[in-house]
């Protein structure tokens, strides 16, 4: 006999019998078929029997779904077999695993019939389907094997998703028994075990009893915790961000938040914190925190672009663990403003520089609080202005919870400003102060939730020439996600952003210190700094306060590829609170995204609908990331 007719013999003798042995309240059982014939190979020829399949009496479409799902005569219908005899020995085998089925859809009584016409051309197989009432849950119960109280009280069977008058599916009752387990675990069981389930089906009423018999364990505290993998990080900075101390109760919250807060020092891979596999004495079993290093150092560079700005670019080099506490230092260098008429000689005095470094120490003097040095040498000429600039600050960054962070701290700016009329050689002391609250789902493409941000930087003169006054600068911003579908395919994204400027008027403020708006990442369609009041040679004066908002719808077209119409607007005013005096400058256009791993690519092309004289008709941008 070829090998071929005899797997394919094999095969047809042993599907019954796989049917026949699969568990009632098994998933798998309901929802995958045995293994299918083994087809042809590539280039046999021979007579084969093609054949089409209907399905009748079944109006759910889950139901519907799940028994196509689960016949092999639907799932092979490409792969015909050589002959009618072949055809009705699966057709029968077909019979066990759909009354299989049906019973995990709760449905227990229903009766199938399945036929072969195979005068037909292509040959007819109709499934024939009186699924009758679904079944229904009666009793849940969970008791152990000694008939002792569960620790911590009766467990409640909303809690393990299963509540009496629910459709009796298999499924359910599988997950059930997980969701005992974590509940148990939560309780500081963390060696709970459901040794026997027993499923009782009473046809006379269509119902069904589920009873989880389940051995608790000894309670478990939190033991001595040993770290593995570790090169060159002091481990003593792991143990602090152990959010336990040794004796105390078992949580798995405890041990999600200690994986999160390991990995949010960014000098590891993987990070994975276990208990041992059996529990220690009385219950207080030892930790495993296992990590995988990061390298030590690390290099990026990217890359933005838009019409009114030119190309910019940037580069960097830093390393993740300078002295072995997670110290990241970083050393970077940006380039902006870079066109074609920023080309040839004249290239360096109409393009901006910065050179910068920044150092951060985590868990500075408490856990979760970080030290953060910066110093940076700028020259920069955009539209409103030309600035060379030292920076020096010292600031404190503390996460005070997962979604809220705030800093605070101070800074030294010393800057020579130059606009159309007025030079300004500023040497002022900022005392800076930041709330940061982040409610989204992600960092570079949220789809659900909200963000909001306040911060405000007192300003004192430290000498110079052009600024006697003292300043506050304040903004407050928020952006807030919507997923229209639930599947990320369609999100609806808003921002809004208000600013103001205290104690001075705008002749006393320097440039680089007061708003502006327009360009990528303000009122696109609108050039860099372009929103607002402008001098006698045509740039932008800014403004004391600062209106801005905007909306896009972002659709997903494929998994990688987006488009994202939105409306911008916004403007300047030179009093310190916004009173709308001045018309809201609005532009609008679509985008298009490219989704990486990384964070979306984004291109937005931008038009103004209310322009000025000397206002582009168009604007074009190009990113890494989602506008808000």
């Amino acid at each position: 006999m070829p090998p071929v007719r005899r797997s394919r013999r094999i095969a047809r003798r042993l599907a019954p019998l796989a049917a026949a042995l699969a568990l009632v309240w098994a998933p798998v059982a309901a929802q995958d078929a045995p293994a299918p014939e083994a087809p042809a190979p590539a280039g046999t020829e021979g007579p084969v029997v093609p054949y089409e399949v209907e399905l009748t009496g079944v109006e759910n479409d889950r139901l519907a779904d799940l028994l196509r799902g689960t016949s092999s005569l639907v799932s092979l219908k490409d792969n015909p077999p050589p002959s009618l005899i072949g055809l009705e020995r699966r057709a029968e085998a077909d019979r066990e695993r759909l009354q299989t089925a049906l019973r995990s859809a709760g449905h227990y009584d229903a009766e199938l019939d399945v036929r072969v016409d195979g005068t037909a051309q292509p040959a007819r197989v109709t499934i024939a389907v009186r699924p009758g009432p679904a079944y229904r849950f009666k009793t849940i119960a969970v008791r152990t094997p000694d008939g002792a109280p569960v620790p911590g009280g009766p467990v409640d069977p909303a809690t393990l998703d299963l509540k009496a008058g629910d459709t009796a599916r298999a499924p359910a009752v599988v997950d059930a028994q997980s969701r005992l387990i974590a509940e148990m675990a939560r309780r500081g069981y963390a060696f709970a075990k459901v040794p026997d389930r027993r499923v009782v089906v009473d046809h006379s009423d269509r119902s069904m009893d589920v009873t989880y018999t389940l051995d608790p364990g000894p309670i478990t505290r939190f033991g001595e915790a040993s770290i593995e993998g570790l090169e060159g990080v002091d481990p003593d900075l792991i143990r602090g961000r152990l959010p336990w101390r040794p004796g105390q109760l078992y949580e798995p919250a405890l041990v999600e938040r200690a994986r999160t807060d390991i990995a949010k020092l960014d000098v590891f891979d993987t990070v994975r914190v276990r208990l041992a596999e059996e529990p220690g004495p009385d219950g207080v079993t030892p930790v495993t925190v296992v990590v995988s290093e990061r390298p030590r150092r690390f290099i990026g560079a990217g890359v933005v672009y838009s019409t009114s700005e030119g190309f910019g670019a940037q580069a960097y080099w830093g390393h993740r663990n300078l002295f072995g506490g997670a110290e990241r230092l970083r050393i970077g260098a940006e380039i902006g403003r870079l066109s074609a008429q920023t080309a040839g000689a004249n290239a360096l005095e109409s393009t901006d520089l910065r050179f910068n470094v920044l150092f951060r120490k985590p868990d500075f003097l408490v856990v979760k609080q970080s030290l953060v040095l910066g110093w940076a040498v700028v020259s920069e000429q955009p539209p409103a202005y030309d600035r060379v600039g030292t920076l020096l600050s010292a600031l404190l960054e503390r996460e005070v919870s997962d979604e809220l962070a705030v800093s605070y701290g101070v800074s030294w700016d010393r800057s020579r400003v130059e606009t159309t009329d007025r030079t300004y050689q500023s040497s002022l002391i900022g005392v800076p102060l930041t709330l940061n609250y982040n409610g989204s789902d992600n960092l570079l493409n949220p789809t659900r939730g909200f963000r909001v941000g306040v911060q405000a930087t007192p300003w004192i003169p430290a000498g110079g020439e052009g600024v006697e006054r003292q300043f506050l600068s304040t903004t407050l911003s928020g952006t807030v996600y919507h997923d229209i579908t639930g599947d990320g395919r369609y999100v609806a994204a808003a921002r809004a952003q208000v600013g103001g400027i205290f104690g001075a008027g705008l002749a006393d403020i320097p440039p680089d210190k007061r708003f502006y708006a327009g360009g990528g990442g303000s009122v696109r369609g609108y050039a860099f700094q372009k929103v607002g009041p402008r001098d006698r040679a045509g740039d932008p004066i800014g403004g004391r306060s600062l209106f801005e908002t905007g909306v896009e719808l972002r659709i997903k077209v494929t998994e990688t590829i987006g488009v994202v119409p939105f409306i911008d607007a916004g403007a300047v005013y030179d009093r310190a609170f916004p009173d709308f005096s001045r018309p809201l400058r609005v532009g609008a256009g679509i985008g298009l995204r490219y989704y990486t791993d990384f964070g979306p690519l984004r291109v937005d092309v931008g038009f103004p609908l209310n322009r000025e004289r000397d206002d582009s008709t168009w604007q074009l941008y190009l990113s890494l990331g989602q506008a808000f």
